[in-house]
């Protein structure tokens, strides 16, 4: 009579949950490495086929896996693993090709994808420096391994293809390919077709954006998943998708009042009704979000939290499109919806009117994801403005097309605390440019439909600079002289005057005592009540230089409009 091994004994359920305790599953997935990662757990998979069989089931379905592709044969552990481990899989990460950080659960890196998203400057700097022998070159079919390498990942997709549950089964793929590579793009998708339809599909083939590649990495993941039949190796130009032909048919034989009511429910409307623009995000994207609390898992006002969603997708990895040339459910981050505005022209001039009237328009004058940082003052020789104009200046003439400068209905123009040195004089060019453009805006804005706000922000309180610190008195009295220099011309457009009767809807300011940091304060909490007062003060002193008494004293009593978003992070980060 054979006898029944003690272990097998057992009821299944405390069998299970025996295989959990050793570390085959917990209630949050693990993260294994296909590659030759160790387990403790080893010795009870091959201990017998029945063993093997439970173990193997709950090991696959609920754990993630991933395998890296590093030379011939990396891929090899998949083509291993046997039919029913396959079917069981649930989560599957293939890194062909890593030019730059992307997966932040996977431990040792992840710092760098998450300043990477936040802040897109000294992400890169720090990713080089710190992690240079952690990534590859972008991979390019000019090179006889990338060949071999997509060759791989195909055979292995093949073999996957007989046996996985695809309908169960999530897949992540990452393959860095040079920008100008749509082949080797194609080629790297190309084998998800074997796969869908899966439950997910996540692609990432750049770690730069790139409009062609990023077409085809959404039409890779659309058709994985089963939602459309459209291949992504047909996407050889940048171009519309064809099923927006029928939508653009369809919309204008509508009225344009509904029109525009219809527009207003896509991304031409953030989540917050806010767009920041600032120098510093010029040479990445147009415009962009401001991030608040909850990214670092802080806290944020109740009333701003839904909003939270459309600023942050790491969780999962690096698949972010405003990053790369990647394509994720998981990415909900907010983009400017470029495709609204070339299906056509009719289209495209509604589309400007919805995104220009229904948002906040925040323009920072140097960095919107820090704004108590200033440029290197010790780098300026000799010390005066850093720039030939106002970021402002810049917005209105060369960013916003004219014929949408009437659409405006809120902008709030941001300050950081330059030192007394630096903020420009009457001579300065870009003071000279803010005499112009005042001028040369007044008959294209909708004054009467516009609430301005000017903002001079204060310093982080992680620790203020030395030029605040130290100020002087006189020091102080210059930085006042500035902000009136930068207001005074506003009241062009606060005021009635010879030409126009058009003014202002609203006007605020926020200006920051500038000596409010100094170390010769005796009684600190007597220093901030005389801030406050000075502050209140000030505000009133120049709200009333741009509107006249008799229009600041009609809206003296009604309540602030709401500020831009960047305050709470300003908070967060002080």
């Amino acid at each position: 009579m054979e006898c029944t091994p003690p272990f097998l004994r057992l009821s299944p359920d405390i069998r299970r949950q025996i295989y959990e305790w050793v570390g085959l599953a917990d209630y949050h997935p693990h993260f294994f490495r296909l590659n030759g990662q160790e387990t403790e757990f080893f010795g009870l998979l091959i201990s017998c086929k029945i063993i093997y069989h439970e173990a193997s089931t709950l090991l696959y379905s609920r754990n993630r896996f991933i395998i890296r592709y590093t030379s011939p044969h990396s891929l090899a552990p998949l083509r291993s693993l046997t039919s029913r481990s396959l079917a069981s899989l649930t989560s599957l990460r293939v890194i062909l090709n890593e030019a730059s950080c992307h997966q932040p659960e996977d431990g040792n890196h992840s710092y760098c994808c998450h300043l990477l998203r936040v802040y897109p400057y000294d992400g890169q700097t720090y990713c080089s420096h710190a992690h240079g022998d952690l990534h590859q070159a972008p991979a390019t079919l000019s090179v006889s391994s990338t060949k071999d390498m997509l060759a791989e990942w195909t055979d292995a997709a093949t073999y996957m293809s007989a046996h996985v549950n695809p309908r169960a089964l999530e897949i992540k793929l990452v393959c860095d390919v040079q920008e100008d590579d749509v082949e080797a793009a194609q080629l790297a998708v190309a084998p998800l077709k074997l796969l869908s339809p899966l439950a997910n599909c996540h692609v990432r083939l750049c770690r730069k954006t790139n409009s062609q590649l990023q077409q085809i990495a959404d039409a890779a993941v659309k058709h994985a998943r089963g939602i459309t039949q459209t291949a992504p190796d047909a996407l050889t130009k940048p171009c519309l998708s064809s099923s927006t032909a029928p939508l653009a048919s369809h919309l204008l034989k509508l009225p344009q009042e509904l029109r525009l009511r219809i527009l207003e429910y896509t991304d031409l409307v953030t989540p917050w009704n806010e767009v920041t623009w600032s120098r510093q995000g010029r040479t990445s994207r147009k415009y962009s979000l401001c991030r608040v609390g909850c990214e670092y898992g802080a806290s944020c006002p109740p009333e701003v939290h839904n909003g939270c969603q459309f600023v942050e997708c790491w969780t999962i990895g690096c698949f972010c499109r405003l990053q790369h040339s990647a394509a994720s459910d998981s990415c909900r981050c907010w983009a400017a919806p470029t495709d609204l505005f070339l299906i056509c022209r009719t289209l495209y001039l509604d589309a400007q009117v919805v995104f220009f009237s229904q948002n906040r328009f925040v323009v920072h004058d140097y960095d919107s994801s820090s704004p108590s940082d200033v440029p290197n003052h010790e780098e300026l020789s000799p010390r005066q403005y850093p720039f030939d104009r106002f970021a402002v200046s810049e917005f209105l003439r060369d960013v916003v097309p004219q014929g949408c400068l009437d659409m405006f209905r809120s902008l709030e123009v941001v300050f950081p605390p330059y030192n007394w040195e630096v903020w420009p004089q009457d001579d300065s060019p870009a003071q000279k440019d803010w005499l112009a453009t005042v001028d040369w805006a007044k008959d294209k804005l909708n004054l009467r439909g516009l609430t301005l706000r000017v903002v001079m922000a204060d310093v982080s309180d992680w620790g203020a600079p030395d030029d605040r610190v130290d100020m002087t008195a006189e020091q102080g009295r210059a930085i006042i002289e500035a902000y009136h220099r930068i207001i005074t011309p506003l009241r062009l457009w606060g005021q009635p005057n010879s030409s126009s009767d058009t003014v202002l809807a609203r006007f605020c300011a926020n200006l920051v005592e500038p000596s409010k940091h100094t170390y010769s304060i005796e009684d600190p909490f007597w220093e901030e009540e005389r801030s406050r007062v000075f502050e209140d003060q000030l505000k009133e002193k120049v709200e009333r230089l741009v509107r006249g008494d008799e229009l600041w004293e009609e809206q003296s009593g009604l309540p602030e409009p709401p500020r831009g978003l960047w305050k709470y992070a300003f908070r967060r980060d002080a």
